[in-house]
């Protein structure tokens, strides 16, 4: 199949040929009627054949069209040869590649300046900023303290239009961008479960365990499954029994829930938390064994819930303190008066990302990432669980995109359900914007085949200047090689010359490593050619800077 570029040659040589055509006509006329050639014009040729049927002309009609034969024919031989040269000719393929950088006609061939709500803005090109919008995913790597925050983070919470859930570590996000996204109409919540203002907005992820007795079982059990998550070999028997504890725990607190309101006489526990699990498990001061047994024989529990209980009680005391030592690890926090009254209710609901536009900032201080990593990674994935039960063509409600921004993305451990959903999320409207340090960070914590899984799920991966020699050598050879000319001079008893071709980085490992704060490189699979281009300082950038709003009012809790 002929390229573009095919085209336009032969179409270019066409005209060419033409245009050569009449002017060889007409000098050959002049040179056969014997008159000057000095009078040649490039229309001499027309205006004789013109006037080829005028009668003081016909004695010289013969050399008219011999001269028209000649210098038309001529051009049109050369043009048959070259342009069947041209057809018949292969690409060339370069040795050892062709790598490049993109254009900003590729970018733009590819719609990459276009803005529209659900753009994700990667960069700056020609002073140009640069989206990516649909349903595909972004990830980028880079290091600490390299401008991802001002360059990626914030362009984006001043920028896209419509859900959004960030990892807010410092609050800095809520702080620059709340106020602006609230002035879109966007309703803002922050859930900062460990605020030492008490300031935060509430989530209860057991309030999605449906009331159905039918469905409620497996509710918990995938909660239970996000709050123990498989591990080793040896680990095996403690994490079902710690599921097991949960089962047992929930189901006692959702069926004692029923009888109250089945009864008339709401209250005691009330609506079940995480922190009404945690107290529940840690007794009334009385031999908990004991206690747990009497919890068991309620009438109103279930055939699940006494085999639940059932199962934990038949332990071993020793085995028995055990699993509940392990059971509770996770749920430990919850002493944490803050913590728990911001998961005893909600303030938003996660089902509502795709049904309105909503934005929910994470906020949890830096001292508190360890401690906070549990509650964040059920957030994230309940979040997820839920968003991809219900096809948006299933249900017209579901009118917007969520996009995911998760800054630190490896400090909130293995997100079991992004291992999994990451080939199918897209489908659901609901989209990834996963920041990490480097990529042999995200084997760290999924493992090398997994990464592999998720790092191929994104279709733009952004690359900033890599501090490791590896991902170094990772980026480089990402980036493809060309091929260099090389001319060699020998002298012997006479000096010649010769050429050679030789393969060579589109950019060396340390050529990556030098790349400076202020420029990137990015990856689209719709483009076969990296792009480099410059990363966006939303402080320096007018576009951003009118944007900065004073931020949205949160609520104080009640503690």
């Amino acid at each position: 199949m002929l390229s573009s570029k095919k085209y336009l040659l032969i179409a270019i040589i066409t005209l060419a040929t033409l245009l050569l055509g009449f002017v060889l006509s007409g000098y050959l006329t002049l040179l056969l009627l014997g008159l000057d050639t000095k009078l040649l014009t490039w229309n001499t040729y027309y205006q004789y054949f013109h006037a080829i049927d005028q009668p003081q002309v016909a004695p010289f009609v013969g050399k008219i069209k011999w001269a028209g034969y000649l210098g038309f024919g001529l051009p049109l031989l050369v043009l048959a040869i070259v342009g069947l040269v041209v057809l018949l000719k292969k690409d060339k393929r370069s040795l050892h590649g062709d790598a490049r950088f993109a254009t900003s006609a590729d970018l733009a061939k590819h719609g990459m300046f276009k803005k529209s709500g659900q753009s994700i803005v990667v960069g700056s090109h020609g002073g140009k900023l640069v989206r990516l919008d649909g349903q595909q995913f972004v990830i980028l790597a880079a290091p600490t303290r390299s401008g991802k925050g001002v360059g990626v983070v914030i362009p984006n919470l001043l920028e896209y239009g419509e859900s959004l859930v960030v990892l807010d570590i410092k609050q800095e996000n809520f702080d620059l961008t709340s106020g602006w996204r609230a002035s879109q109409g966007q309703e803002i919540y922050l859930f900062n479960p460990f605020a030492e203002d008490r300031r935060t907005h509430r989530w209860n992820p057991l309030s999605y365990v449906s009331d159905d007795p039918a469905f409620r079982v497996s509710d918990l059990m995938s909660i239970g499954a996000m709050l123990y998550p498989d591990g080793s070999e040896d680990q095996k028997f403690w994490i079902s029994q710690a599921r097991n504890a949960f089962i047992a725990f929930t189901l006692y607190l959702f069926e004692n829930w029923d009888d109250e309101r089945s009864s008339g006489f709401p209250g005691g526990q009330g609506t079940p938390t995480l922190g009404a699990v945690y107290r529940l498990s840690s007794g009334d001061g009385s031999d908990l064994k004991r206690f747990l047994k009497g919890l068991s024989e309620r009438p109103f529990l279930s055939s699940n819930a006494r085999s639940a209980f059932a199962n934990m009680l038949s332990q071993a005391d020793e085995t028995f303190a055990s699993i509940l030592g392990t059971f509770k690890e996770p749920l430990n926090p919850w002493i944490n008066p803050v913590l728990d009254k911001a998961t005893s209710t909600n303030d938003f609901l996660l089902t509502d990302v795709r049904k309105k536009k909503m934005t929910i900032y994470i906020g949890i201080q830096p001292n508190k990432l360890a401690e906070s990593r549990l509650i964040i990674n059920l957030f994230f994935s309940q979040l997820i669980n839920l968003n991809t039960k219900e096809l948006p063509k299933s249900n017209p409600d579901l009118k917007y995109q969520c996009l995911l921004l998760m800054d630190e993305f490896t400090s909130i451990g293995k997100v079991e359900i992004i291992a999994s959903a990451v080939s199918y999320m897209a489908g659901y409207n609901v989209r990834l914007l996963p920041i990490i340090q480097s990529m042999s960070q995200l084997d760290a914590t999924y493992g090398r085949e997994v990464s592999r899984t998720i790092i191929t799920n994104h279709a733009l991966q952004i690359l900033y200047a890599p501090r490791e020699q590896q991902d170094a050598n990772d980026y480089s050879d990402m980036l493809g090689y060309t091929t260099i000319r090389k001319k060699n001079v020998t002298h012997a008893r006479e000096k010649t010359h010769s050429f050679t071709e030789e393969r060579r980085a589109l950019m060396l490992p340390q050529e990556l490593k030098a790349m400076g704060p202020d420029k990137e490189v990015f990856l689209y699979e719709g483009i076969p050619h990296p792009v480099k281009c410059d990363k966006i300082r939303y402080y320096k950038d007018r576009y951003f800077t009118s944007r900065l709003l004073p931020k949205v009012d949160v609520p104080m809790l009640d503690v």
